[in-house]
């Protein structure tokens, strides 16, 4: 099933009532998203809008599932009982906290969401991400979320918990790095975006994308079932270009906020066909290896610590020793530079 749906900025909009008639021009297009023949309207945030002004909101657009983004709620046993009028709701927050330090993305907000809605007969979505980097003024939009220990822990998550839905945060959102696929110029022409996305090409998710989409609509509760689609190997490895501790002092911007909690290191996805075993992987950076991990049929993943200066590459031997697949990244690792640039570099293979 294809199509899609409207999720209103609540950054922007103060109350639904804003987008009533624009929506209504949409929904009864053949294009327009449909769950049991109802379309699907979401938000980014809106947790200021009242129960009452979302059953008026409703009342006017028709049989919907409104199904709201909230970054700011917080999820309890009774999340619905003072929003009756949701059918459900999407977890924004697939990052860390920041003030959580260096830890790895948590489920118990996802967990505690689900298990509310599903007690009220309602749909919880859950999102999937790979980092947060925004670096627009030197103050307002000028953060980093944690990436470490984030995509592939989420796709765990995912499977594990078996949401209502799952949403990729997000494919094109280029201002915030969290793109998975295309993103297009004529937008952020003439702003700061452009400088920390130009040639940060993010479509080396796709080989991992696919097969966790398939295991998904299988049903899979882990991902020891993601394998390569037509290869004996496949997968993509992401790291910063720019140090933690590196020298970016002409950037007018400054370092993002909490960009202590990135690290120097690698991480990375590898598929092993079934049946095929013996594969290695192998990292390296500049002249030295960062590691060697053996690898398992079907999912892998890994983390290497110790990234500096250099051009990082992942090699992959088969059982024999022979080379099967190798990338390596065209921007090097940086410990100096003149844009504080936390964005991810992402290389498929």
């Amino acid at each position: 099933m294809i199509g899609l749906f409207f999720s209103f900025d609540h950054n922007h909009f103060t109350r639904p009532s804003e987008y009533t008639d624009y929506l209504m021009s949409f929904l009864a297009r053949p294009s327009y998203f449909k769950i049991n023949n109802k379309p699907i309207v979401s938000t980014f945030n809106g947790e200021s809008v009242t129960n009452d002004e979302w059953t008026t909101f409703k009342a006017a657009v028709g049989d919907i599932l409104l199904i709201p983004g909230f970054s700011a709620a917080t999820p309890s046993p009774d999340f619905f009982t003072t929003r009756s009028a949701l059918d459900g709701v999407f977890n924004w927050n697939s990052w860390p906290d920041s003030s959580a330090g260096k830890i790895e993305v948590s489920d118990t907000e996802d967990a505690a969401y689900l298990a509310a809605a599903h007690s009220q007969n309602k749909l919880f979505i859950m999102g999937v991400s790979p980092l947060q980097f925004k670096h627009i003024d030197p103050s307002q939009n000028n953060w980093y979320r944690r990436g470490e220990g984030n995509l592939e822990v989420r796709l765990e998550q995912a499977l594990k918990l078996q949401p209502d839905m799952i949403e990729l945060q997000t494919w094109n959102d280029a201002g915030e790095s969290h793109y998975m696929g295309n993103w297009w110029e004529d937008p952020i022409q003439g702003t700061p975006i452009l400088d920390y996305v130009r040639e940060y090409d993010h479509r080396g998710y796709w080989n991992i994308l696919g097969p966790f989409i398939q295991a998904w609509k299988r049903g899979d509760t882990t991902t020891s079932g993601m394998v390569p689609s037509e290869k004996d190997v496949q997968g993509t490895f992401w790291h910063h270009t720019l140090a933690v501790n590196a020298d970016c002092g002409s950037d007018g911007f400054g370092k993002p906020r909490d960009f202590e909690n990135a690290e120097d290191v690698v991480s990375g996805i590898v598929l092993v066909a079934t049946g095929k075993t013996g594969f290695v992987a192998i990292i390296h950076n500049g002249d030295q290896e960062l590691g060697t991990i053996s690898l398992v049929e079907g999912f892998n993943k890994f983390k290497v610590e110790g990234l500096s200066d250099g051009q990082v590459s992942v090699k992959i031997l088969d059982g024999s020793g022979a080379t099967a697949v190798e990338a390596s990244g065209p921007l090097e690792v940086s410990s100096s530079a003149t844009l504080c640039n936390y964005n991810f570099q992402v290389l498929g293979f």
